[in-house]
């Protein structure tokens, strides 16, 4: 199950790097995959036998209606086709993410049910060796790597921001872990709702992207259904995302 789980999340991490790379907006990805509490829902459902709200269907259909009226009213005239393209990843990213939530609660269960209590390290080595393995034979059976290999050798600047970018990621993902195992789960909760919604506003100021009327209201439709989702745990219901 690990090797399971460890493919689709590098699978969906892949997807939405190709829905970025062909036209999809920072803003508008963020937000998708602030829903992925919808596939995670699904796959905990179909195969973890897990169990939800009215109320939690609600703060779903609320941040994922927000991120299709952030792409409708973000699209431009004469926009490429590659933002349908975008689009079409991040979906299938987000179908990758349900199967992952569905494993791991089902892993979990298992775990429980042997009388096992995994230490958040063990959960950690074995899904991001899994993942390092996945991506790998991707990799080799599409000829990136030596392709990979050659573009850092011509651009070799880039090589410290990749590897700026994989040490916060690990380091980032160990306290993710860490905190999941040693603190309530309103902690983890917090950090990584805090964490979506900033992201958001930072890209719009900082990074130069724009939204009219209509991306704003959906702005604040998505960001109420995290915060509803938050609330949540603040009063001690169960919500739907476990992890980031």
């Amino acid at each position: 199950m690990f090797a399971l789980s460890g493919t689709s999340q590098v699978s969906a991490k892949a997807f939405t790097s190709l829905a970025l790379a062909n036209g999809l907006s920072f803003p508008v990805a963020i937000l998708a995959k602030s829903g992925k509490a919808a596939p995670v829902m699904a796959g905990s459902l179909l195969l973890g036998g897990g169990k939800y709200t009215g109320r939690e269907y609600l703060q779903v259909l609320a941040i994922i209606a927000g991120t299709a009226i952030v792409g409708i009213g973000n699209k431009k005239g004469g926009e490429s086709s590659s933002s349908g393209l975008g689009v079409f990843f991040i979906v299938i990213s987000l179908v990758a993410d349900g199967i992952t939530g569905g494993i791991q609660k089902k892993l979990k269960a298992d775990c429980a049910d042997a009388g096992l209590r995994p230490k958040p390290y063990d959960f950690m080595f074995w899904t991001n060796l899994f993942m390092a393995l996945t991506a790998f034979i991707v990799s080799i059976s599409l000829g990136e790597v030596s392709t990979g290999a050659y573009y850092i050798a011509e651009n070799p600047e880039i090589l410290s921001k990749i590897t700026r970018f994989a040490v916060c990621s690990a380091v980032g993902q160990s306290f993710i872990f860490f905190t999941i195992a040693n603190f309530e789960p309103l902690v983890c909760t917090t950090v990584t709702t805090t964490r979506k919604i900033f992201s958001v506003m930072l890209s719009i100021f900082t990074k130069g992207h724009s939204l009219n009327n209509h991306g704003w209201v959906g702005i604040a439709l998505a960001t109420g259904g995290i915060l509803a989702e938050m609330e949540s745990k603040v009063n001690g219901r169960k919500g739907p995302i476990l992890n980031t």
